[in-house]
């Protein structure tokens, strides 16, 4: 119960690390620091941290 109980933390716990890609996609969510700042995708378009139509920042081409 214990193992079963410590699996389960550490996924909670390392489950957004994972989903945290390192390259950029456009319609992925960015962070508030990232706003306004521009990066490049895995195609080399140029994307920009930008907030959407409902407010929610995002990475856009």
């Amino acid at each position: 119960m214990r193992r079963m109980a410590l699996a389960l933390a550490f996924a909670l716990v390392a489950a957004p690390a994972f989903a945290k890609g390192s390259k950029h996609k456009d319609g992925q969510f960015c962070s508030k620091k990232q706003s306004g700042k521009t990066a490049t995708d895995k195609s080399g378009a140029t994307l920009t941290c930008k907030a959407d139509d409902k407010g929610k920042l995002r990475w856009t081409k």
